[in-house]
């Protein structure tokens, strides 16, 4: 299991307060060491990532789209460095 963060952009935002979205991405099953397994993985991160920075977005705003762009790169880096699997890792790259 794990949890994701999805964080808006502090300068999108920079007269509200920062938001944040949590969920938590189950991976049991999965035998990361395996390429299957180690892209199964990366899709549910990413997938779970894109909706929690869809409830983070705006689409009425002008930077919606580099908001929600940053918002789902920056989630995946930050939960795939906590899976801490090689073989998840190399798919982000």
């Amino acid at each position: 299991m794990v949890t994701l963060f999805a964080l808006t952009s502090a300068v999108a935002l920079a007269d509200k307060p920062l938001a944040t979205r949590v969920a938590k991405v189950s991976l049991a099953g999965l035998d990361l060491s395996t390429p299957e397994g180690a892209r199964a993985a990366y899709e549910r991160i990413k997938t779970t990532a894109e909706r929690l920075c869809f409830q983070l977005s705006d689409p009425r705003k002008i930077d919606y789209q580099a908001v929600y762009n940053a918002c789902v790169i920056e989630t995946l880096a930050d939960t795939v460095r906590r899976v801490n699997a090689p073989t998840v890792a190399a798919l982000e790259k």
